[in-house]
């Protein structure tokens, strides 16, 4: 063994040894001290390059969360408000329901209901101007994504909602086919023209037809008309009128001294009631003629109110004569009783008559075929016991006078009206054809044996009444021989009214007539095929809303295409400012919405067949405006709760559920980070005791090693 003090190289390997148990010692130290694995670059290079990304994607994490708590408070706020924009709206609906039922409501409960309806439109307004999330306004279009198409627009086409980018943008509209139409049933005496009706601006679906009224011929109506008197008696008319009379059994008389004679009457006149008997007495003298008999009979019956004025005596030929003093069949009267012992021609008990009135009427007639003023039609002469008997000679004189539409068909045509009245009327209907009783005859015409008024004006035939969709069509003229057209509108005005839709109808002829009910008119609007940017064309419902897509879908837009359209391009120019929220760690992990302007104006926009282009203008203070104030109503809550639902759709899968795979992400990321960066505290626990102990050993080694030296001492000794 050699023994050397230069260099102790055990206490060197001690001393080497203790070193590194000493930095060992401290690492150990370090890393229980502060937790972390790595406390610098040194301790784990790769790690730390690791670690440091986790942070940043944790720290980012952190922030989108924080972001998306914030958005959906953001979401929230605009989601709130719609949602009291919704309340109104409702109250706006159970306004204009009300307001429709017009058969109940006066003009002062129709202005309230408009008045609390402007007062609504206005907190709409307000809302859509007021809400705002910080300084941020929400529903005031400033974070729409707003399409404007700035070509002419001769395609018809209404943007509706847009995801477009800003920039220019281009749309193609082909139209693929017209509007048809197909009609449930002809059983009302209305069918479609040309097959399908050429439906013009008329929406797709069911529309109704109401027949409210079906239309008439112009008619003239006698009052009660007696055919038969009190005993039997027909009416009677000639060519002239007469008084009735009945004379006694024969010529002259021979009067005995003072007698006296008396006649008991019964009279009745135009159906009224048959009066009471009433007894005449006239005293004779010696000498007395015929005609001194008449005169004191007249005198007789002047004194009996009964009878004066309705009968009277005459003499004829040598006869003795008692007849009605007025002439015309509705005169009528009886000879009762007949008792007295002059020698005189005698009456038969019970005997009757009744008056001849003139056979003649004047009309004035307008139909398809005739106008004729004044013309008369005269009724063979004779006497009449029936109805029927009497409106068969009515008939045949209108023939002659009026003239046939086609057959035995008269222009003006009469019928049995109940039992005792009568109709003169024109068998064409509506008010382009009258007629009027112009014949201006005395008692004893036939105007007044049938009880006719006098007219001043024409009487016109009644329009038959067709409503579309709740709007009143009139149809003036249905013809007896031939069909007729008519077109039938939604609403008032012409082609260039908003919303007016028509379709062409055939009208029956009125041998049928049109009846009263209701048919359903399907429409299936003009569809077209509609690129967006050059993408492939996308099939449109006109009047329907419709969402086309560029060509790799990543952008879209939701339009309504014009049911008068023809097709054509459109170019848009779009300024997207929607909102945009960053939602992820990363660069570009964002989302965006759009909320569109939710004032009055904006909604209720494009639809067809109402007279109102926005919620703004509803107007409830008539029925038709309160109808269509509900097609607006109803739209505008549609389109609230749509953006409700977008909002909603937005905040569930776009923020909710980002939130939560956030915090996953957030939480799987710290505890790789961790994996790398923090101290496993009991693993290190055990090297910081082996290294206190390795320590402790180094040291007293390099104590013993130190030692070695002094033993070289001793070989001195």
């Amino acid at each position: 063994m050699s023994l050397r003090i230069n260099n102790n190289i055990a206490a060197i390997n001690a001393h080497r040894n203790l070193t590194v148990t000493t930095r060992a010692l401290a690492s150990s130290m370090e890393k229980l001290s502060s937790g972390y694995r790595i406390n610098r670059a040194s301790d784990n290079p790769a790690g730390l390059v690791i670690s440091e990304q986790f942070r940043a994607q944790i720290a980012g994490l952190g922030k989108a969360i924080e972001n998306s708590e914030g958005s959906i408070n953001m979401i929230q706020t605009a989601e709130g408000a719609l949602n009291e924009m919704n309340n109104l709206l409702i109250s706006m609906r159970e306004l204009a329901i009300h307001a429709a039922n017009e058969g109940f409501n006066d003009t002062d409960q129709l202005a309230a209901d408009q008045a609390e309806i402007a007062n609504a439109i206005a907190t709409i307004d307000r809302i859509a101007a007021n809400t705002q999330f910080g300084t941020k306004k929400l529903l005031d279009g400033s974070n729409a994504n707003t399409a404007t198409i700035t070509s002419a627009n001769s395609s018809l086409v209404t943007v509706l909602e847009s995801q477009l980018t800003t920039g220019t943008h281009s749309v193609s509209i082909s139209k693929q086919t017209d509007s048809t139409s197909t009609l449930n049933s002809t059983a009302l005496g209305l069918s479609l023209s040309n097959t399908d009706g050429d439906p013009d601006n008329l929406a797709e679906g069911i529309h109704n037809i109401d027949v409210l009224q079906a239309s008439g011929g112009a008619t003239k109506t006698s009052n009660s008309v007696y055919m038969q008197d009190y005993w039997g008696n027909g009416m009677r008319l000639d060519a002239a009128s007469a008084v009735g009379t009945i004379n006694s059994s024969t010529a002259g008389v021979v009067l005995a001294n003072d007698v006296s004679v008396t006649v008991s009457f019964r009279v009745q006149e135009s159906g009224s009631s048959i009066s009471q008997k009433q007894a005449v007495t006239v005293a004779l003298a010696t000498g007395d003629s015929v005609t001194e008999f008449a005169t004191k009979f007249n005198t007789a019956i002047a004194s009996n109110s009964a009878l004066n004025g309705k009968i009277e005596a005459s003499v004829d030929t040598g006869r003795l004569i008692f007849g009605t003093v007025n002439a015309g069949t509705q005169y009528s009267f009886e000879v009762n009783d007949w008792s007295g012992s002059a020698s005189v021609g005698t009456f038969a008990a019970g005997t009757s008559v009744r008056g001849v009135s003139t056979n003649a009427l004047d009309f004035d007639v307008d139909s398809e075929n005739v106008t004729l003023t004044a013309s008369t039609m005269t009724v063979a002469a004779g006497t009449y016991t029936t109805l029927d008997s009497l409106i068969t000679a009515l008939d045949a004189a209108s023939g002659t006078a009026y003239g046939n539409i086609v057959g035995t068909v008269r222009e003006m045509g009469i019928q049995a009206n109940g039992d005792d009245k009568i109709n003169f009327l024109t068998n064409d209907e509506g008010s382009d054809y009258s007629v009027k009783m112009v014949d201006i005859g005395g008692t004893d015409s036939l105007r007044q044996a049938l009880a006719l008024t006098l007219d001043t004006t024409s009487h016109s035939g009644t329009d038959a009444l067709i409503a579309l969709d709740g709007y009143n069509n009139s149809i003036s003229s249905v013809k007896y021989n031939t069909t007729g057209t008519a077109t039938l509108a939604n609403k008032a005005g012409d082609s260039s009214t908003v919303g007016r839709g028509t379709v062409d109808m055939i009208v029956g002829t009125s041998v049928n007539g049109i009846d009263l009910g209701n048919l359903l008119l399907d429409v299936s609007a003009p569809t077209f095929s509609v690129s967006l940017d050059g993408a492939p064309g996308t099939s449109a419902t006109g009047g329907v809303d419709a969402l086309v897509y560029n060509r790799d879908r990543t952008e879209s837009l939701k339009l309504n295409i014009g049911l008068r359209s023809t097709g054509g391009s459109e170019t848009i120019n779009n300024v997207d400012q929607s909102l945009v929220f960053q939602i992820g760690a990363n660069v570009g992990q964002t989302a965006k919405i759009g909320i569109s302007n939710m004032a009055a104006s904006t909604l209720g926009r494009g639809i067809a067949g109402v007279m109102f282009t926005n919620l703004s203008q509803i107007d409830v203070t008539t029925a038709l405006g309160a109808q269509d104030s509900q097609m607006l109503i109803d739209t505008s809550i549609n389109e609230v709760s749509t953006l409700r639902g977008t909002l909603g759709s937005f905040q569930k899968n776009a923020l909710e559920s980002n939130l939560r795979n956030l915090r996953i992400a957030k939480q799987n990321l710290t505890a790789s980070e961790s994996t790398i960066r923090d101290t496993d505290m009991a693993a290190e626990m055990s090297t910081f005791v082996k290294n206190q102990i390795l320590l402790q050993a180094g040291t007293a080694m390099l104590a013993q090693a130190n030692q070695v030296p002094q033993v070289v001492l001793s070989l001195f000794g």
